[in-house]
């Protein structure tokens, strides 16, 4: 594997979806202060796209990851057209990370599941990041058209685009087609050992993040408690049950189990904000670009708590990345 450079980035993560576009403005606002970028993914109550181009009319404008968008909700046109709008409107590149979905949701949306989502994701990768890129299309894809966005608009900041990676087959994708590879709830080693030997494949390949939940210890807080809440919903998926089996992580037990099970592989951070920010750098050490910190705390105990870890973290991460900027050339 090709030596990647090392990272140092630091973003932000809003892991719910908004009723109120203000629930998401003192995160943005934090972002803008103390991290790389805000992320948030695919919301089905208030779209996302519309949400962030209200903060950015509020004046709150720190640099934009969506991650990740699914593919079934949106032609490729479409989600080329909503993606450099927000650039366009923060002045500020942006990040657009895509993702299939799983199988029920995809047959929900189009009737019928994808009959290979590794065909599916490359064809509308490749569509989304040609139109943003003023190529036109010699040929017509699932899903796409073969024309240009208004060339008007090309000098707008740039976009990269990208997939969510949990196994090797969407990774080797990734490391053809796109801009960037977004982790979600996989450990480090995993990511290592499994990944990024994908991914870079002889050479460097697509710029690397990675989305850590994270807990800060506290006197009297249910760490374990934060743990569950954060990631219920997503250890019922079996297409995450089956990537962390692949990490070495077994799922049994009672929640109590679970949850420490993912705080002894490292799929939660758990710690003081030094703790946390030294493993956030072991993260930046094996060629993670950015690392984006998702709050446990957020539906366990409320956005202030939320803040509160995350200003705390980020802080500590910015001094621990201090001595890795001094190094890049």
């Amino acid at each position: 594997m090709a030596d990647r450079p090392r990272g140092g980035r630091v973003g932000v993560y809003y892991p719910l979806q908004p009723r109120d576009p203000r629930q998401l403005a003192p995160f943005a606002r934090l972002a803008a202060q103390h991290a790389d970028r805000l992320w948030v993914g695919q919301s089905l109550t208030l779209d996302t796209h519309q949400t962030l181009a209200y903060l950015l009319g509020q004046g709150i404008s720190p640099a934009l990851g969506v991650g990740l968008s699914l593919m079934p909700l949106a032609h490729p046109y479409q989600a080329a057209v909503a993606a450099r709008s927000l650039a366009a409107l923060s002045g500020r590149p942006l990040t657009a990370v895509f993702g299939t979905g799983t199988p029920a949701f995809q047959r929900a949306m189009n009737g019928v599941p994808y009959d290979s989502p590794l065909k599916a994701a490359r064809e509308y990768l490749t569509t989304v990041s040609r139109l943003l890129k003023g190529v036109p299309g010699e040929e017509r894809e699932a899903g796409a058209v073969a024309t240009r966005l208004d060339p008007s608009l090309a000098s707008v900041p740039a976009v990269e685009t990208g997939l969510g990676v949990l196994r090797p087959g969407m990774a080797r994708l990734a490391a053809e087609h796109a801009d960037v590879a977004l982790t979600w709830m996989t450990p480090l080693s995993y990511v290592r050992d499994t990944l990024l030997q994908v991914l870079d494949g002889g050479e460097p390949g697509p710029r690397v993040v990675s989305v850590v939940h994270v807990v800060l210890r506290r006197p009297g807080r249910d760490v374990a408690r934060a743990v569950r809440l954060a990631t219920g919903n997503h250890l019922s998926s079996p297409h995450y049950q089956r990537a962390l089996a692949a990490a070495g992580l077994s799922l049994t037990g009672n929640d109590q189990d679970i949850a420490q099970k993912l705080v002894d592989h490292g799929v939660v951070l758990v710690g003081t904000a030094d703790e946390i920010a030294s493993n956030v750098g072991r993260y930046w050490a094996v060629g993670i670009d950015e690392v984006v910190l998702n709050p446990c705390v957020l539906v366990a105990e409320g956005p202030a708590e939320a803040l509160r870890d995350l200003l705390e973290i980020t802080a500590a991460c910015r001094v621990a990345a201090e001595p890795r900027m001094e190094e890049s050339p």
